[in-house]
């Protein structure tokens, strides 16, 4: 793997948790010293949700416009922490905001493909693993094509 870094955008993942503005703040500098853009992740991890299956076709569209506006207020989440991150600071770079379905990790990756960098959290509060890494940062730390910031989460 080559250490070069890219000349894309800053890449931020982040899971809707307090340990998210220091992700944030973090991919903001990078992105502001490396003069890139900040594109912020935050993917909706498809295997922790149980799908309702559509009884008819407008009852489907419904469920699809639900999800639409869901992934809508998300990103005017995420948005709104970025600014309160970034006030008083008109100089920072642009940022976009993706929300995602799928596995964090593999969408992750695939939204940083010629990124100059991933910056993420180490570990989710979830139970699933007893490391100090996650298996998120653990999988985009071990199979990422650039450099991968690792923010550790206060004790």
């Amino acid at each position: 793997m080559s250490t070069e870094i890219g000349s894309g955008p800053v890449v931020a993942g982040v899971d809707r948790r307090p340990h998210d503005d220091r992700v944030l703040a973090l991919a903001l500098r990078q992105a502001s010293q490396h003069a890139s853009a900040l594109r912020v992740v935050h993917v909706i991890d498809l295997g922790t949700t149980v799908p309702t299956p559509a009884r008819d076709a407008g009852h489907a569209r419904r469920m699809a416009a639900e999800r639409a506006e869901h992934r809508e207020i998300l990103r005017a989440e995420v948005l709104d922490r970025v600014a309160v991150i970034r006030a008083g600071r008109p100089d920072e770079p642009d940022v976009e905001v993706l929300i995602e379905l799928g596995d964090p990790a593999t969408v992750l990756l695939a939204t940083a493909t010629h990124c100059r960098m991933i910056v993420l959290g180490t570990r989710s509060m979830s139970a699933r693993t007893p490391f100090l890494l996650g298996s998120v940062s653990q999988d985009v730390a071990v199979h990422a094509a650039c450099p991968v910031l690792l923010v550790p989460r206060p004790n």
